[in-house]
Parts: C-alpha cells; structure tokens; sequence
C-alpha cells in the first residue's frame, strides 16, 4: 500500500475531487444534508474521504457509467432536530478509526418557549503533521518541489513511533532502538530517495524486521496493528492533498455569530483544503436564533401579575394580627 501511494504523490499523479455539503436546518430542528462530490472515480471510492452510504441516504451516482474523465455522486438525508451526525462515512472493518479523517458536526435546537436557538458546530480533525513528519508538511505546500529526504523521514516515523507505542520490556527497548538508529544512519540514510521509493516495500520490512525481531513474541500482532494505524493515517493523509471542501449553511431565524468565510443571503459558506487542517482542526461555527415578541410580552404580563399577587398574598399576611 504505501510503495502506491507513495509512488503516485511523487510523480505528482494527483486525482482532484470536490466536496460540497448543504445543511439546510429548518425551525423544528430537524435538518437537511446534501452532498456532493466531483472528481476522479479512484479517489472518490478510496478511504481518504468515505462517501456517504447506506439506507437512510438517497443516492444518486455516474460511478457505474462507462469510462470517462470525471464522476458525480450525490447523498442526500433528513436528520431529525438534534440527531447525531456521522462522524466518519467508513463503515467497514479494515481501517483502524484512529487512521481515519474524523469530522464531528452537532447541529441543536432548542426551544425556551420565548425563542429558539439553532446553533451548528462542525470540526475538521487536525491531521498533525507538523508534529509527526515536518517534511511532509513542506511537501504538502509545495507539492512541486519535495523536499529531499522526506520519505526516509515518514518511514523513520512509523518504525519509531510503532517502537514507542508497543508495550515493549524496559530492557528490550534501549537495544532494538540502538539497532535502529543504526540502521538509519548506516543503511537508510545512504538510499537515494529515488532508490527509496522504488525499493519502499523493502526498506519497510528491513525495519519491521529490526523493531519486532528482538522483541517477544507476543507482542507481534500489536506491533502490526500499530504499525498499520499509523501507515494508513499516513496514506489518509497524503491522498487528502488535492480534495478540496466546501460547506453551506442555511439557519433558520436571525443569524447572532459565525466565523463563515462568505454569505449570500440566508446562505453561508465556508472553503477548507487539507493546508487548513494538516496540523490544526478546522472549526465551522454559528448560531441564530428565532424571537417571539409577542410571547415574550406576555410572559412579561404574566410574570408581572405574578409577582403582583405574590406581593399582595405576603402583605396581606402580615396585616393578619397572630
């Protein structure tokens, strides 16, 4: 898998694909979903980005027509006022969900009587690249130009990170990582990135074969599902490079805040591509809410008329000699 997809990102191959959500909320709450999606028929049915699926989505699809440049699908679902949104399309078994791209999006309603509120939250999970392959992250700006030694750097990362989160013996884990800072700097380190790439399958089983030979084992099969969540983020990450985004919102009632990025209307719009979430989560937010003045002055009355007889009662009881 990664010798492919590694393969396809340095020969710049990218498969663009577009993204577009509508939520339209509507006064009771319940809410609408429209998505659509445009691009390469590869990159739309890969994991980077799951399509929406299943019996609850009206589905409509060119993925099944003849050969041709570009495909649409479009999913299409009514959610009821405050149910949860997916937070994850993947819905099969052999990708971990810490590898996936993760969008938690809320949206509320509430009802005081006097006024609602219709609030809508959505994030974009940061992919922290900065943190785990800062030359990746170059790579990612300046897809023309990659920076040299930047797989070694994502191949060092996997093996390490894997050793760092096996629960390996105190004893074992000072010499298996001594092996593989030797490796690195005697073996690794020598390989052109271009021999690299065309040998990655290789290079990586050389490591795996250092970090796990001298551990016990019991801890094989750990190690490879490690090893695996962090090579498919890794991979979910990379393919996400030329998706873009885009949402609208329509709120039903005044709008009170939101950071959108433009409005038309009662429309708002926001723009994201993995630049706004490679490190950071990407924060979609805003609220309006629904007034009732004429409830309102006649919940003043009434709690006018309250408080008045309130008094009345508590005056009247201290007249009453005991």
């Amino acid at each position: 898998m990664i010798k492919k997809h590694f393969s396809i990102l340095i020969l710049l191959i990218f498969s663009c694909v577009e993204h577009q959500f509508t939520f339209t909320v509507s006064p009771d709450g319940s809410y609408q979903v429209e998505y659509k999606a445009h691009g390469d028929r590869s990159d739309l049915v890969d994991i980077d980005f799951p399509l929406p699926a299943g019996g609850k989505w009206t589905i409509n699809s060119t993925l099944e027509n003849a050969e041709a440049e570009s495909y649409d699908y479009t999913a299409h679902r009514i959610f009821q006022r405050n149910e949860d949104f997916p937070i994850s399309f993947y819905t099969g078994d052999s990708i971990y969900f810490e590898s996936l791209l993760k969008h938690p999006i809320s949206v509320k309603h509430y009802n005081w009587f006097f006024r609602e509120t219709c609030s809508f939250d959505a994030e974009i999970v940061g992919r922290n690249v900065d943190g785990k392959y800062p030359l990746i992250e170059q790579f990612i700006l300046d897809t023309e130009n990659p920076p040299e030694g930047w797989l070694k750097e994502a191949l060092m990362y996997l093996l390490t990170e894997t050793l760092n989160q096996a629960d390996i013996e105190w004893n074992t884990r000072p010499i298996i990582t001594a092996e593989l800072s030797d490796w690195k700097n005697n073996e690794l380190m020598m390989v052109s990135d271009s021999t690299l790439l065309e040998e990655i399958d290789y290079y990586k089983n050389m490591g795996l074969d250092i970090i796990m030979q001298p551990a016990s084992p019991h801890l094989y099969n750990e190690m490879d599902s490690i090893f695996k969540i962090l090579e498919d983020e890794l991979t979910i990450t990379l393919d996400l490079i030329d998706d873009s985004f885009s949402f609208q919102l329509i709120l039903p009632g005044a709008l009170e805040s939101s950071n959108t990025d433009s409005s038309a209307g009662d429309a708002l719009f926001w723009e994201f591509d993995l630049e706004d979430y490679q490190n950071v989560d990407f924060i979609i937010s805003a609220e309006s809410s629904i007034n009732y003045p004429g409830w309102q002055k006649a919940g003043a009355f009434t709690l006018f008329v309250i408080v008045l007889l309130f008094w009345g009662y508590t005056n009247r009881r201290r007249r009453i000699p005991k």
